[in-house]
């Protein structure tokens, strides 16, 4: 029995033994608990890079086309016109400012008179048109190694009438726009002054006839008055706002006796005076001999909405009121295109018989802003190559 308990007592301390060498073995625990964090991520760093925008290039300016086969020289005649002179030249008239205007010899228009010699040369590589000869004073323009030089061939003195230099377009065909009443607002047809009645009470009156007027403004110095009748009423073909009252001339006449009424007396006539005409101060203030041709400072594109002194059709140096005015941008001398809307055709070559082809719109004209009203204006048709119609429309060139 005690042997049996010494082998268990000596198994159970080599068991103990054992154990001990194990634990001995192994790392010793730490002395205290390390707890790890997920790092951070890192700073996030926005780096601004510059786009790399193509740099747009510069729209090229509009070359001036010269005509193809234009003369050497050419001699002013006389009724000629500077638009005139110009399609000599070049392809599109409305450029000659820029050929005229830089000319050192040609500072403005009022220098180009009847006889004068005028020729393209170079300066600074670049086609001008210049004075090659004056028609009378001995001025000539030669070229030399030093560039251009005036030589005065004699002492001659030239001696012209203000008007007898060359206009810029035909000033007849636009005299009766520049000196007459054309558009009439509704608000200045209501304040007008208005024929109130004639001596013995005449319903149709005409030249040397007196008449009554109410609400005369007397304050105009050279007392001349022009008399018009409202026609007409203008309207947008598109927005259908009332544009204006296109102004019937009937005539003129002279103040005779300040007072309301006022006396006048008729010096001209060119249709029956009636009652309730309306009475306009003459102002030629505004009268333009020249015009400065150019295209609008941005594009516009407008309708006709009249012909003046025409019924269905009109052509050349003739009138046209159309729906642009000061308030789209539009002035005296710009340039617009005339164009026709292209027909809509039947296709009999496609399977569909109903098929229909719109044709391209053409170019039918060309057109000269010469008055502008606030929300329309009257041009002058300067080129046309079929009769313009009211269908017609226009646009920058």
């Amino acid at each position: 029995m005690p042997a049996y308990n010494n082998r268990q007592l000596l198994k159970g301390l080599i068991l103990l033994s054992g154990m001990l060498l194990l634990a001995a073995c192994a790392e010793p625990p730490p002395p205290y608990a390390v707890v790890y964090e997920e790092p951070p991520p890192p700073e996030e760093v926005i780096v601004e890079v510059a786009a790399q925008v193509p740099v747009a290039e510069p729209e090229p300016v509009e070359t001036i086309v010269y005509e193809p086969e234009f003369p050497e020289t050419y001699i002013v005649q006389e009724g000629d016109t500077l638009w005139d002179i110009s399609t000599v030249f070049l392809r599109d008239p409305w450029f000659w400012p820029e050929i005229w205007f830089k000319n050192p010899q040609v500072e403005n228009p009022h220098l180009i008179y009847p006889g004068d010699t005028l020729a393209i040369v170079y300066i600074g590589g670049e086609r001008r048109v210049q004075i090659l000869s004056r028609g009378a004073d001995g001025s000539v323009l030669s070229q030399t190694s030093e560039g251009l030089k005036i030589v005065k061939v004699n002492p001659r003195v030239r001696s012209k009438a203000i008007d007898a230099t060359i206009a810029s377009i035909p000033i007849d065909a636009l005299r009766h726009l520049l000196e007459r009443p054309i558009i009439v607002d509704e608000e200045t047809l209501k304040n007008s002054a208005y024929v109130l009645s004639s001596l013995d009470a005449h319903l149709i009156n005409s030249i040397n006839d007196k008449l009554y007027v109410r609400k005369l403004d007397t304050s105009n110095g050279s007392g001349r008055y022009q008399i018009y009748r409202p026609n007409r009423p203008l309207y947008d073909p598109i927005t259908d706002e009332l544009l204006g009252y296109e102004a019937l001339y009937v005539g003129e006449s002279k103040l005779l006796l300040r007072g309301d009424p006022a006396s006048v007396r008729v010096t001209n006539s060119e249709r029956e005076i009636l009652r309730d005409d309306r009475v306009m101060p003459m102002d030629n203030t505004n009268f333009e001999r020249d015009f400065i041709p150019r295209p609008p400072s941005t594009d516009v594109s407008g309708e006709i909405v009249a012909l003046l002194d025409a019924i269905s059709q009109t052509g050349i140096y003739q009138t046209i009121a159309i729906n642009l005015g000061q308030r789209d941008g539009v002035e005296s001398g710009n340039v617009l295109r005339i164009r026709r809307t292209g027909d809509i055709i039947l296709d009999k070559a496609e399977p569909d018989p109903r098929f229909r082809v719109k044709l391209p719109d053409e170019q039918i004209g060309m057109a000269m802003i010469i008055r502008s009203f606030e929300k329309m204006s009257y041009a002058l048709i300067m080129e046309a190559d079929f009769p313009v119609t009211v269908s017609d429309y226009v646009e920058s060139p």
